[in-house]
């Protein structure tokens, strides 16, 4: 019997291969491809467990991407897009972050919260941060597995865990400073200024995300971890890295992060 209930193992096999091999595809072929945000989420879980078998990865938290007013009115939806955070991409201030895949990089800086506490489908306290043991800076690498993450639309992006590549937690800051930290951000790249924190409808506002990860987590019956990190979207105007050799910084209310982005091969 012809069915058009989605099956998402051949894409997220594609997608799994894909990331582990270091390449970019053009597009997941269209009798395989999500149609819509439910479907590409779907595809989102079955790549990341087919990637975590693969590998003995595991899951480490959540991103939030596409968040800010004037990004959501864009694509057309009223909130975020939500990927997988996965431990083996999972870095401190500092680190050396050796990547396969040889293609620009972009990097944001960005807030990131670390949960307390478990949170059950439907259990989430009004208040997000009575869930978060802490609040951090942190910097997100994004390289899709598709050659135009934005040519292929946004079931295929979500499908791909949002293009997420690495994340790197930073020091601990004060959580009602935030906003005053964002207007005097300063975030380089081998020591050139790479741009300055986002406002107006081009800002997010980062509790307002972890929000609406809680509401994403309730809807899909997900329950979130303690020691999940959320990584909850640019604060800072993001910029692109070329293949090869970067030095990253930031400063960010008298704190500093730093990481090093490399090939894998060096």
């Amino acid at each position: 019997m012809v069915t058009d209930v989605f099956d998402p193992a051949p894409a997220a096999a594609l997608l799994a291969q894909a990331w582990q091999e270091g390449r970019q595809l053009s597009e997941i072929p269209e009798d395989i491809r999500p149609r819509n945000l439910t479907e590409g989420y779907a595809l989102q879980d079955a790549f990341i467990k087919t990637y975590a078998d693969r590998t003995g990865d595991r899951g480490a938290g959540w991103k939030l991407g596409v968040g800010s007013a004037a990004a959501m009115q864009a694509a057309g939806t009223d909130r975020p897009l939500v990927g997988r955070v996965l431990a083996g991409h999972r870095y401190d201030d500092g680190a050396t972050v050796r990547v396969l895949c040889q293609a620009p990089i972009t990097v944001e800086f960005e807030i990131a919260f670390v949960l307390g506490r478990d949170i059950s489908p439907g259990a989430a306290p009004a208040d997000p941060m009575q869930a978060v043991a802490s609040t951090h800076i942190a910097f997100e690498l994004v390289l899709s597995r598709f050659i135009n993450r934005r040519a292929v639309g946004w079931p295929s992006f979500v499908g791909d865990s949002v293009g997420f590549e690495a994340s790197i937690l930073g020091p601990q800051i004060d959580a009602a400073a935030i906003q005053r930290g964002v207007a005097s951000v300063a975030v380089e790249a081998n020591g050139q200024a790479m741009g300055g924190g986002l406002s107006g409808d081009d800002g997010i506002e980062p509790v307002q995300m972890l929000r609406y990860l809680f509401e994403h987590a309730c809807y899909h019956g997900l329950t979130l971890r303690a020691g999940d990190v959320v990584t909850t979207g640019a604060v800072a105007q993001p910029f692109d890295i070329a293949p090869g050799k970067t030095t990253l910084g930031a400063r960010f209310l008298g704190r500093t992060l730093t990481a090093q982005v490399v090939p894998a091969q060096d």
